[in-house]
């Protein structure tokens, strides 16, 4: 059975986001999911379709934490930059 998952993230700072795991795309951890993800106008959106729901899981919860790291990375260097 395939399972998919689409998760629409509404940010200031998608592009930036974006560039940011951009390279991640790249390796593949594991053969029993694929992720896609792109920039919609101010969103960024993270398609994930996966062989079960542990792998859906697994994935779901290593992208998304990386969305959001790079998220707090940045909005910590916009304050850098306004406090400089």
């Amino acid at each position: 059975m395939k399972l998919s998952c689409e998760s629409v993230i509404i940010m200031d700072d998608a592009k930036a986001v974006y560039r940011s795991i951009l390279p991640e795309l790249e390796t593949t951890v594991t053969d029993r999911s694929s992720v896609d993800v792109e920039v919609r106008e101010s969103s960024l959106v993270v398609r994930v379709i996966a062989d079960d729901i542990i792998s859906m899981r697994s994935t779901l919860n290593t992208w998304l934490r990386l969305v959001q790291i790079a998220h707090d990375v940045c909005v910590v260097g916009k304050g850098a930059c306004k406090a400089a």
